[in-house]
């Protein structure tokens, strides 16, 4: 049983995180506000650029060579972020907060050298290529790729290649979070989380020392809240549902095929199926294209 005031939820934009998130909001004990930035805020503070000496050029340095340590300085830090938190949780009259930005995962790592084991971390995974194709249509709609994909995207030029490797990598990070902070964490699956809430959410909340609700499900999606940075999807939604489980099923073989040899490793780790890896050769590719377009001029005529 863990009771640390904070929960932060991480996990690959698209994967639920926004769900966990405005179920945290209906729980009695615990307040969630739409995406703060905060911690990611916090995170980017203290990064920084290395010279070929290997001295960190940022922040936490310059502010050692003017006299604070660095614990001091990722204090002070923990303690700004906890005061905006605290107040949030307060003034809606709750104990506890959960805190979710979708881009977190990207700077988990920094999150974690600041706020350590003095917060519960959440975990939440998806499949990833239910999390790629709903992330094409997120990029689609807001007509921008998020910062965090620029670097997947220019070195995959396909949307869903570049969004299963950012996955991959933000599912990586996630396990190796779950390892160091042991206890002090839990990952669970989408899809366990939508085809059994009432399960899934009782080993959640139990772990964190409170009481599921089943209320909570029915007054996520119903109960009126701050308006905010979030995914606005669940917001169309009034039950709890599995429907958009799947989806990736629709994608070009040949791509998925591509994907195989990376993603599999991951997925029998996070307890999917293995994806089909049965390579095309091109001669087969040029036929079957042309093979479409005979058919569409087909349809013209």
């Amino acid at each position: 049983m863990n009771t640390k005031k904070g929960v932060v939820i991480l996990g690959h934009p698209r994967s639920g995180t926004t769900l966990l998130r405005r179920i945290f909001n209906a729980h009695p004990e615990f307040a969630s506000p739409p995406e703060t930035h905060l911690l990611g805020a916090c995170a980017r503070f203290i990064d920084a650029d290395y010279t070929a000496d290997g001295v960190d050029m940022g922040v936490l340095s310059g502010l050692n060579f003017a006299g604070f340590e660095d614990e001091e300085v990722l204090s002070r830090l923990k303690e700004l972020a906890f005061g905006f938190l605290d107040t949030f949780a307060q003034n809606h009259g709750k104990r506890r907060w959960a805190e979710k930005t979708a881009f977190d995962i990207f700077c988990a790592d920094a999150i974690e050298r600041i706020f350590g084991d003095s917060v519960f971390y959440l975990g939440i995974i998806r499949h990833p290529l239910d999390v790629a194709v709903s992330s094409v249509e997120f990029c689609a709609t807001a007509g921008v790729y998020p910062s965090s994909m620029h670097p997947y995207i220019k070195r995959h030029p396909r949307p869903v290649e570049a969004f299963a490797h950012s996955w991959a990598d933000a599912t990586k990070t996630l396990m190796g979070l779950g390892e160091r902070q042991g206890e002090n964490s839990l990952i669970i699956r989408y899809e366990d989380l939508v085809e059994d809430p009432a399960d899934t959410l009782e080993a959640v909340f139990a772990k964190l020392g409170e009481s599921f609700v089943p209320d909570m499900l029915e007054d996520a999606l119903e109960r009126s809240e701050i308006l905010g940075f979030s995914d606005h999807k669940t917001y169309g939604e009034s039950s709890i549902h599995s429907s958009s489980s799947g989806r990736w099923q629709s994608l070009p073989s040949p791509l998925v095929s591509d994907l195989a040899p990376m993603l599999n490793p991951l997925l029998e780790v996070c307890g999917y199926d293995a994806l089909s890896h049965r390579p095309i050769s091109q001669d087969r590719l040029r036929r079957r294209y042309l093979s479409g377009l005979a058919v569409q001029m087909q349809k013209k005529n």
